[in-house]
């Protein structure tokens, strides 16, 4: 059961605002990998925490989000605020919604696959956040995923996104991983190489304008779910209240996107990847083939960025170069020390190749990757 009537993309007022915040968490559920890897697995890697990266000009904005610069802000604001409170008043129960990107855009030209929405008002605090789960290679259709299930029973409003994820990245080019990836965001052609030579992109095939075009369906179609909440008073997407979380390719996605726009949170699963390393001692790997787009500048602050890499996952080297290169906060800290992880956010899980968010083992890391809030710890019933 849904709410029903019209509304604008932003439209409503009062209710409760979301929160953010500290936390600890979880995830299970195997995932497919993306390309092939060499072995790997055991300790920690060299590396170092700190701040955002990135000087010089301007990032080009995308149709769905503001021109950002590279310390992160639409200008040099940080992040922007909601126009208005929060306001879901739909039944307390788990609301779920399955529609085409091009229901919800008529624009949608290529890869108009199934999208999903889902909300849950039971919780005891409505987050305010919006979560873009994102899976392995190939999974060309909106997903909650493990993480995204995870999180709806918690306050999160979560949406799947159809998006472009069926090719390739290892082709030993630096420039390849973040131009296919970028050009799968904004809907544009940065890179005629591999499988998108013959594809050829608008905006409304992209992400970003995807979501943008999701949440203003959503809002007209549920608004007593308030989809319109992050969307700015122009009907651009806010995307400093958005979370990119992704599993395999999609953990490479995650982080890739959250280059080109401020977001609120990054959680990785299985990745990000997006290099040659064949070592754990990650210092030693500097000259491998490794994508540029790990070390430009940032639209979103460093400290924002989570990854999970499984010790047992034949590409765990790759992770754990993957996470120096990029400074993620902290050292490597294996799950096993618990919440809070010595407050690192690069954390080693004893497993293989999968999402680490579930209500079992992983419960405690996931409610710490995603901030969640000490009254939505346990979720709904």
């Amino acid at each position: 059961m849904t709410g029903t009537g019209g509304s604008g993309p932003i439209g409503g007022s009062g209710g409760s605002t979301g929160g953010s915040g500290g936390g600890v968490g979880g995830t299970g559920g195997m995932a497919g990998g993306d390309g092939g890897a060499p072995g790997g697995s055991g300790g920690g890697s060299a590396g170092s925490g700190g701040g955002s990266a990135g000087s010089g000009g301007n990032t080009g904005g995308t149709d769905g989000g503001p021109v950002i610069t590279p310390d992160g802000g639409p200008g040099d604001n940080g992040d922007t605020p909601p126009p208005r409170p929060l306001n879901v008043t739909a039944a307390k129960m788990r609301l779920s919604h399955n529609f085409r990107a091009k229901t919800a855009d008529p624009g949608v030209s290529f890869n108009d696959n199934d999208e999903v929405a889902t909300v849950d008002p039971r919780s005891a605090k409505m987050m305010g956040k919006l979560i873009l789960p994102f899976g392995g290679l190939g999974t060309n259709n909106g997903i909650t995923g493990p993480a995204g299930d995870f999180l709806v029973g918690r306050g999160f409003h979560v949406l799947g996104i159809a998006a472009f994820q069926n090719y390739d990245v290892l082709i030993g080019d630096p420039d390849f991983y973040g131009d296919a990836r970028r050009s799968v965001f904004e809907g544009k052609k940065y890179t005629n190489k591999n499988e998108f030579a013959n594809i050829n992109l608008t905006p409304s095939d992209g992400v970003a304008m995807r979501v943008k075009m999701a949440l203003t369906y959503l809002h007209k179609m549920f608004p007593t779910e308030d989809w319109g909440y992050f969307l700015n008073a122009d009907g651009s997407v806010r995307w400093s209240d958005v979370a990119f979380t992704g599993q395999s390719h999609g953990a490479s996605n995650a982080p890739r996107f959250a280059k080109l726009v401020r977001a609120w949170r990054v959680v990785s699963f299985s990745g990000p990847r997006e290099n040659e390393c064949n070592s754990t001692n990650s210092a030693s790997c500097n000259g491998v083939v490794t994508a540029k787009w790990l070390t430009e500048p940032s639209a979103t602050p460093i400290e924002r960025f989570y990854a999970v890499t499984g010790n047992q996952d034949p590409q765990h080297p790759q992770h754990l170069f993957a996470f120096y290169k990029m400074m993620y906060v902290g050292q490597p800290v294996n799950v096993s020390t618990g919440a809070p992880f010595s407050n690192s956010h690069r954390i080693i899980a004893n497993g293989g190749h999968q999402w680490y968010c579930d209500e079992g083992g992983n419960k405690a890391l996931c409610n710490y990757l995603f901030g969640v809030t000490p009254e939505n710890l346990n979720g709904v019933p």
